[in-house]
């Protein structure tokens, strides 16, 4: 139960009211989050081609209670791949990059071999290398 409590010493609290964006696509990622009540929306801008001058963004997934987001950017230290907006009233935990790196050290390697397919998914979904690819490479 020691891991159970570190975890906790960790986590901060925070309260979003509904349509409140809690990340942002691009941003730089400094913590997580794991939803302890209400939903979050996570979006993801379409690419940004001269053809496609609608730049909406598109809903990809739905996190409800005890489902976390954010952790993407913090395994690929990358900026955020998508963002997140609050859908009613949300209250989540937050853990920040360092202890999320102190508590998740031995499984950085497995998340890191997840990234591949959160990327295919990806792929198959929007038809290309979204902007989880760093634009400069």
């Amino acid at each position: 139960a020691s891991e159970r409590m570190k975890v906790v010493d960790v986590l901060s609290s925070k309260v979003y009211s509904d349509g409140e964006q809690i990340i942002a696509q691009g941003d730089m990622a400094d913590c997580f989050y794991i939803v302890e009540s209400g939903q979050v929306r996570i979006t993801m801008k379409r690419s940004r081609s001269k053809k496609d001058l609608e730049n909406g963004e598109v809903e990809i997934a739905v996190c409800s209670r005890g489902q976390y987001f954010g952790e993407l950017a913090l395994v690929t230290n990358k900026p955020r791949a998508a963002s997140a907006y609050a859908v009613g009233s949300v209250k989540c935990l937050v853990m920040d990059v360092q202890a999320f790196e102190r508590l998740l050290g031995p499984c950085m390697d497995i998340m890191k071999r997840n990234i591949a397919n959160y990327e295919e998914q990806l792929v198959a979904l929007f038809g290309s290398h979204v902007d989880i690819e760093d634009q400069n490479a």
